[in-house]
């Protein structure tokens, strides 16, 4: 709870901040514009809403969405440019376009704040007032992993979760997305954390989902198809992906609503810690989660938005900046033990 009331305490010493900031900056007409890769992205969505709601009124600002297309968001970039927009966050559709993206803004003095998808660092390095915030990609992986452990134990084999009572356990994973930064790593640190901790693992298969609950049906439905019952655990790199899947599960008979979700034919596990993924938790569907910490991640960028535009040093910024340009957020496993300092 002490955590929690911190937490808090930070969140709205910040939110007053900008607030403050943002309404003196109103009379000149302060405008600032975000982006992001696609509409349907659930997490995305979250993080939108939270920072659009903290842009009080008499400041200006636009949302664009690229419906998943680079080219679709340089253009929407550059209209913007050419409109006289003070800042830009971009939640990039490609991150080998951030580059491009830094190139230009920087030629016309607008700084960027990338998000969740990690732009290559030559990008940033040595470009003033372009940042990067988002998650610690390796340590949600790792975090899945010792979710997983916390149930099985050192003792996995002869268990009921060994479901062939071989002693290894059978992984299959959804995938975000390829090439993904966040998707790459947390898919490679979830089995390799696992591994560390001493259990023999097999990865029967790797989907690839784009994110998204309708691909993380087809992709189940794929997987159950070719492995059925071999299948011991599923990890998830994002809950979007992990409903989709049960929501196959579901429709299949396989899963049960309202049960523990340990005495399912298996323990799925996802990322980000989505409202509809709380709700899986709690309708004992999905085992747990590893929180990307929304709220964080926006306050982090709320901050950097008070410090460039009001041109604060960053001495006393509230949040660790490494190289420079880099804002790392770490993540909270959340289960059914402690959901509820999690719900809203």
């Amino acid at each position: 709870m002490k955590k929690i009331i911190i937490k808090l305490t930070l969140i709205i010493i910040l939110i007053s901040g900008l607030m403050t900031l943002l309404s003196s900056c109103a009379n000149s007409s302060t405008r600032i514009a975000f982006f992001k890769y696609q509409g349907g992205d659930t997490f995305i969505n979250e993080m939108m809403e939270y920072m659009i709601a903290r842009v009080p009124d008499g400041v200006e600002f636009e949302v664009r969405d690229a419906g998943n297309s680079q080219s679709v968001q340089n253009q929407q970039i550059v209209e913007l440019i050419e409109s006289g927009f003070d800042l830009f966050v971009v939640n990039a559709v490609d991150r080998l376009a951030s580059s491009t993206i830094v190139a230009r803004c920087a030629a016309d003095g607008i700084p960027v704040i990338f998000f969740n998808r990690e732009p290559l660092e030559d990008a940033l390095i040595g470009n003033e007032n372009m940042f990067y915030v988002g998650a610690d990609a390796d340590g949600l992986g790792r975090r899945q992993a010792e979710m997983v452990a916390e149930l099985f134990t050192e003792h996995f084999a002869g268990s009921r979760f060994d479901r062939n009572d071989d002693g290894v356990i059978q992984v299959a994973i959804l995938k975000g997305e390829q090439g993904h930064q966040d998707a790459e790593r947390r898919t490679d640190n979830c089995v390799a954390r696992l591994r560390e901790l001493g259990f023999t693992v097999e990865v029967m298969a790797i989907e690839v989902a784009d994110w998204n609950r309708r691909d993380g049906f087809e992709a189940m439905r794929r997987l159950y198809e070719r492995h059925g019952d071999e299948i011991e655990l599923l990890f998830a790199n994002n809950d979007d992906m992990a409903l989709g899947a049960i929501d196959y599960l579901l429709y299949r008979g396989i899963f049960t609503e309202n049960i523990n979700a340990y005495d399912q034919p298996f323990i799925i596990v996802g990322v980000d810690g989505t409202t509809v993924g709380l709700e899986a938790i709690d309708r004992g569907l999905l085992f747990g989660t590893v929180n990307n910490d929304s709220v964080k991640q926006s306050e982090a960028i709320l901050a950097l938005i008070e410090h460039i535009l009001g041109d604060i040093g960053f001495e006393n910024f509230p949040f660790e900046i490494t190289r420079g340009h880099y804002i790392h957020v770490d993540g909270d496993i959340i289960t059914s033990a402690n959901l509820s300092d999690f719900l809203p």
